[in-house]
This record gives C-alpha cells, sequence and structure tokens, in this order.
C-alpha cells in the first residue's frame, strides 16, 4: 500500500509541480509573446461561436474562460495549456501504472520520460489545440484499460465508460483527428468486447459514454451543417484530394521526401532515443499479436491508427509535426515498458541519463526563453549556427507598435487595418493599443479561407469599406492593386515581422457591391 502511495505521489506531484513552474516562470516572469495561432484563437473569443473554419471551438472557449479569471495576458491565455499538459502527464503516469502491474520503475520513468517529450515540452507552452487533444486522448485511453480491468475483475464499468465518451469529446472540441483515437481504442478493446457486455454497469455506461461524445461532436456539426460543411472542406486541402480548398496532388506527384520527412517528425518530436524506445515498444506489443495483453494491446491501437493515417498522408504530400502528437502519449508506457523489460540495467541508465539531459535542458531553456535567448542567439550566430526561431513567439508587439506610429504620423489612426494573412490579422488585433478589430484579405489576395471570412464584424470586403482610407499591410503593391483596384495606394513603409519585411501600405479603396461572405 505504501508502495502504491509513493507512485501516486509521483504520478500527481511531478505533472502539477511542472504546472506551476510553467505558470510561474512562462506565465508570470518570462512570458512569450503570443504566437499566431494563439492570437488567433484569442481573437476567436471575440465572435463567440459552436465553431470555427479550420478547427472545433474548444480551446477558444477554454481562453474564454481563463481570460476572464485572469484577464487577456499571457497568464489568462495559456494558463489552459499548462493544465492540460499536466492532466495529460497525469493519465500517461496512470496507463504505466495500470500496464506494468505497479512496476515502480516503469512508472517513474514514464512520468519523467513525459515531461522531456520534446514535443509536448513545445505543445504544452503554447495554447494551440494540440495540448488539449492529448490530455482527452490519454485520459480516455487510461479510462478504456481500467474498463477491462474493472471487468475482469467483476466491478461495474458505468463511470469509466462514460469517462471514455466524455474525454474523447473533450478531446474531439479541440482537434478532429481524436476520431483517430478513438478508432484505436475500439480496436484494441475489440477482442474483449463480450467481457465488457457482460461486466456490471454496462448498458449505463455505453450510454452515457455515447451521450457524452455526441454532445462533444454536436456544436461542430451544428455549425458545419448550416454553411455547407466547410470544415470537411478545409480538411481534405490538408489531404490534397478534391473537394479541398488548397489544391490536389496526384499520387503520381509523390515525392519520397515526404514519408522521410513523416518518419523524422516522428522521431524527432519525441526526441531521438526517446522516439526510439516509443517505436520499439509498439512494435514489441505488436509483434506479440493475438498474444498482447488487453492492458498493452488498447495503448498501442490507440497510437496505432493516427500514425498509419498520416503515413499515408505523406504519400500525398508533406505533413506537419504536430499532426501525430496524439500517438506519443499511449506509446511512451509502452516504450519504459520495453526498455524495463529488454535492457540491461546499465544500458537503462545510460539511456534515460541522456534522455534526461536533453530534456531538462530544454525544459529549462523553455522555462527562461526570454531571458537567455538573445545571449544564446548571439553565441549561435558567432559560431556560424543557426539562432533559435524567436520571431515566432517575440516581436510581435514592436510591430504593432512601429505600424501604430506609421498610422499617426499619417494620421490615420481610425484607419481600418487590412492584413495579407490571419496569423498577422490576430497578433495585431492582439498587440495594437485598444485591441481595434483587425481585418484578413487572404481570400481577396488568392489564398485559403480563414475564420475571418465567417464573421459579420471581419468580412472583407464589404460595401462598408468602399471610399475608406485604410492601411494594407503585408503582400507586394501588385498583388493589392489586381485584388482591390483601389482608387489610390502609396507604399508608407517596411517593417519586420517574424524575421521578414513587411510593407505597409496606406490606400484609398473603390466602391464595393456586396461582402465577399
Amino acid at each position: 500500500m505504501n508502495s502504491n502511495v509513493q507512485l501516486y505521489k509521483w504520478i500527481w506531484g511531478i505533472p502539477i509541480g511542472v504546472f506551476l513552474l510553467r505558470c510561474l516562470f512562462q506565465g508570470l516572469i518570462f512570458p512569450w509573446e503570443l504566437s499566431g495561432d494563439e492570437a488567433q484563437y484569442w481573437d476567436w473569443t471575440r465572435h463567440p461561436a459552436l465553431s470555427y473554419y479550420t478547427k472545433g471551438p474548444g480551446v477558444t472557449w477554454f481562453i474564454t474562460a481563463t481570460t476572464t479569471l485572469f484577464g487577456d495576458n499571457i497568464l489568462g491565455i495559456r494558463i489552459g495549456s499548462f493544465l492540460f499538459h499536466a492532466i495529460a502527464g497525469i493519465a500517461v503516469g496512470s496507463i504505466a501504472l495500470q500496464i506494468s502491474g505497479n512496476d515502480r520503475k516503469v512508472v517513474l520513468t514514464t512520468v519523467l520520460a513525459y515531461q522531456f517529450l520534446l514535443g509536448y515540452q513545445i505543445a504544452g507552452s503554447l495554447m494551440t489545440v494540440d495540448m488539449m487533444m492529448v490530455s482527452g486522448w490519454s485520459v480516455a485511453t487510461w479510462a478504456t484499460i481500467r474498463v477491462v480491468q474493472m471487468a475482469r475483475s467483476g466491478d461495474s464499468v458505468t463511470f469509466h465508460l462514460c469517462l471514455i465518451g466524455a474525454a474523447m469529446g473533450f478531446s474531439f472540441l479541440a482537434k478532429y483527428t481524436a476520431l483517430l483515437g478513438l478508432l484505436g481504442l475500439l480496436i484494441g478493446v475489440w477482442p474483449n468486447k463480450a467481457l465488457i457486455k457482460s461486466a456490471r454497469g454496462y448498458k449505463a455506461g455505453i450510454c452515457g459514454a455515447a451521450l457524452s461524445f455526441s454532445l462533444g461532436m454536436l456544436p461542430v456539426i451544428l455549425w458545419n451543417a448550416t454553411r455547407g460543411w466547410p470544415t470537411v472542406e478545409h480538411l481534405l486541402g490538408h489531404l490534397h484530394v478534391p473537394g479541398g480548398d488548397s489544391g490536389t496532388t496526384s499520387w503520381l506527384e509523390y515525392d519520397p521526401l515526404w514519408t522521410l520527412q513523416f518518419a523524422l517528425q516522428l522521431l524527432g518530436l519525441a526526441g531521438p532515443i526517446l522516439g526510439y524506445l516509443l517505436l520499439r515498444g509498439a512494435v514489441a506489443a505488436l509483434e506479440r499479436g493475438s498474444s498482447t495483453k488487453a492492458d498493452l494491446r488498447i495503448p498501442l491501437w490507440s497510437a496505432l491508427p493516427v500514425m498509419g493515417f498520416y503515413l499515408l498522408v505523406s504519400l500525398k504530400g508533406p505533413t506537419e509535426g504536430n499532426w501525430i502528437v496524439g500517438a506519443y502519449a499511449p506509446l511512451l508506457p509502452l516504450g519504459m515498458l520495453w526498455l524495463s523489460q529488454h535492457h540491461s540495467l546499465f544500458t537503462q541508465k545510460i539511456l534515460l541519463l541522456l534522455i534526461a539531459i536533453r530534456g531538462t535542458l530544454t525544459g529549462g531553456l523553455l522555462l527562461l526563453l526570454m531571458a537567455v535567448a538573445p545571449s544564446l542567439n548571439s553565441g549561435l550566430q558567432s559560431l556560424g549556427l543557426k539562432p533559435l526561431p524567436l520571431h515566432r513567439v517575440a516581436g510581435h508587439s514592436l510591430f504593432a507598435e512601429q505600424l501604430q506610429q506609421i498610422a499617426i504620423d499619417e494620421k490615420l489612426e481610425s484607419a481600418p487595418i487590412i492584413c495579407n494573412y490571419y496569423d498577422k490579422t490576430a497578433l495585431l488585433a492582439y498587440y495594437l493599443p485598444g485591441k481595434p478589430t483587425v481585418f484578413c484579405a487572404s481570400v481577396t489576395l488568392g489564398s485559403r479561407p480563414s475564420a475571418y471570412d465567417d464573421f459579420k464584424e471581419t468580412i472583407f470586403p464589404a460595401p462598408r469599406f468602399s471610399g475608406q482610407t485604410v492601411i494594407l499591410v503585408g503582400s507586394t503593391i501588385e498583388a493589392w492593386q489586381h485584388a482591390l483596384a483601389p482608387e489610390e495606394i502609396k507604399e508608407l513603409g517596411i517593417l519586420e515581422q517574424r524575421g521578414r519585411p513587411r510593407s505597409v501600405f496606406r490606400a484609398k479603396l473603390g466602391r464595393f457591391e456586396k461582402s465577399a461572405g
């Protein structure tokens, strides 16, 4: 009993401790500026909706809640991601506890390895959809294992079945990739379906699971059904297939580098050694085939569909590293179990030491990033090395300040600001004084739609802009002339944002007969 109490102290204490460190350092002492996606989700909170063009409403709803409590500051926006990182860490440690039979070493290494996993260190620092999805996915995976174990011991499965549905519905509200996690859990539990159906509380539990998951999907379905399913169009665009919003790619255009890139992302975002251990743990569980215990089969299959799906996507086009983050959490306990069972104590110590060194350095850097990055980048550049990409989370307030000064100098303080891309739109909306409404002209300029094309307040162009003098940010004078045919246009200067030059123009618009939306 005392041993189990100690295990639970690790499982809960370490994630909560890291949560508090994130709040203190990343939220208060050394906060980063918002990334483009974070600013976008914050800006969406000013346009409440059941769902949004590219993503579900989960992160936006959560930002609404946390900024109501803590204000429109960095901590208020990001504390949700810090919390989701902790919840997923507790769930992953609990999975390790269940599949290892309370093995002290496997549980501790899993809990620590989770904190050292590179992709989660980064995702847990930014309020994007990834960490919210992973937290729900991880809780659902743990609850599925518990359903099988409780059915085996004759206990009621009602609560844990309901928890599976609620956790996956919560995950789906953040990111639709969660559906691949649900598919995996269904496959993983399938051999035990007769056992579960005969368990106490099954009927009530399965009804509760279906209801709670349906409630998670309902806002997205209702929103899309009234708009012709634009989210489906967006997702198909990511897959480069007909019906998408960004063109198609033929199978004959396949570039092997796409798949190689996917493989490197899979390993690299975990951290190379940790990524290898995760894959070896998965292979070891898969090689056992039908003899794999349900406790191992469930986390294995929780991860496999998302990995397989994006492997196929890599045959059609390039993938992004964060697309597969849902796979790491369920595989992590399998990797630590494999390491414990198949390597000598000396080898285990060496590998874990290397993981801990890299993870500690990365974690410390993220906590202290704004304090140490200038000196570190100066040192890297003096050695001829590439500096840290701070432009993603720094310089946006200066960009907004410089743009505001141009507006003041030109006596355009009240002029509408129109950007060529959604991230600049959102960042300026947050960092400009008074947090004004900023408009996005990406569709007008021939790019993909964004949520700004759905909000009545931000649709551009629209008749209310007819004859107005506006500030245009980004793109080229030729592109703006072609897209808007302004009566007058003049370049006001070039500013730097995200490490790139951004042209600023003054334009007097012509007449618009109807809104773009």
